[in-house]
């Protein structure tokens, strides 16, 4: 493993910045240790040699569940009805009708039964209607990568879709805010900083905790553009609230007034990004 090798694990832990890869355990939590890669997650950086040491269990969906279910009833109906003819043959036809039924003929009635309870049609089936429901959804602007998928979303009766895009576009917005007890929403924020308003003291000190703790920035070439518009680098979380924070204060403004002097990244043990600053010399805090 060369020494500069990076994970990027925000796909499953929603950590904003990839993580230093090590040969040691550096946590006794499977999940949590720097030398387990789990899948879904990037190398971004430098290179090395990694094992598997365990795989997820295959689980049937619901669908595979139910159709097994009906396949073991049409087995177990032909099994039967073939022991019936079976029984049927050898206590009664053989000794009250010989030669109506030979051995050889027997056999063959019996596969026939057997095979007429095959439902030959069931895999299209299936198939056809797994393609109906996926058109549908196509319609929804629901785009499924593959059929089984449908039979997933159409079994549940909660989607929940987190922070990393995984299930979304990897964008998101501030549309509400709160101070104690004091809750608006973006827009009426901004009116009351501008408008002077009571809790005006209040958000401000907010969107300045929201600048200056903060790993995203602004592009430089894309300044001059609305704040919906310009490009950010750093994570989806991070932009919404540079953005939201950019709305109400200047955060280059807020930024250069103060110098960082330790900070921790948000990770999926503390759930939470921590920053400490000291202000500049001969700054005036308001």
């Amino acid at each position: 493993m060369s020494s500069d090798l990076r994970v990027d694990r925000a796909v499953l832990t929603g950590e904003s910045e990839a993580i230093q890869g090590t040969i040691e355990q550096t946590d006794s939590n499977f999940l949590e240790t720097k030398n387990i890669g789990l899948q879904g997650t990037l190398c971004v950086g430098g290179s090395g040699l990694g094992a598997v040491i365990q795989t997820g269990a295959p689980a049937f969906t619901t669908l595979q569940k139910e159709i097994f279910r009906f396949v073991l009833i049409i087995i177990s109906i032909a099994i039967t009805i073939s022991v019936i003819i079976i029984i049927l043959w050898a206590v009664w036809l053989r000794k009250d009708h010989p030669g109506f039924i030979s051995n050889s003929a027997l056999v063959v009635d019996v596969v026939a039964v057997a095979v007429a309870f095959i439902p030959e049609g069931l895999p299209a089936s299936v198939t056809i209607s797994l393609a109906v429901i996926a058109n549908t959804l196509s319609k929804a602007k629901v785009l499924c990568k593959s059929l089984m998928t449908v039979e997933t979303l159409g079994s549940v009766n909660v989607l929940c879709s987190d922070k990393t895009g995984t299930l979304t576009m990897n964008q998101m917005t501030v549309t509400n805010i709160a101070v104690l007890d004091d809750e608006s929403d973006v827009v009426t924020a901004r009116d009351r900083v501008v408008g002077g308003h009571a809790t005006a003291a209040n958000i401000s000190a907010l969107a300045a905790v929201a600048g200056i703790c903060n790993s995203a920035s602004f592009d430089a070439d894309t300044m001059d553009q609305p704040i919906g518009l310009r490009l950010v680098h750093g994570d989806a979380t991070d932009s919404a609230i540079l953005r939201f924070a950019e709305s109400i204060r200047p955060v280059k403004a807020l930024q250069a007034d103060w110098e960082e002097v330790f900070k921790m990244n948000f990770n999926s043990k503390t759930k939470y990004m921590m920053k400490v600053c000291c202000p500049h010399l001969g700054t005036k805090l308001g």
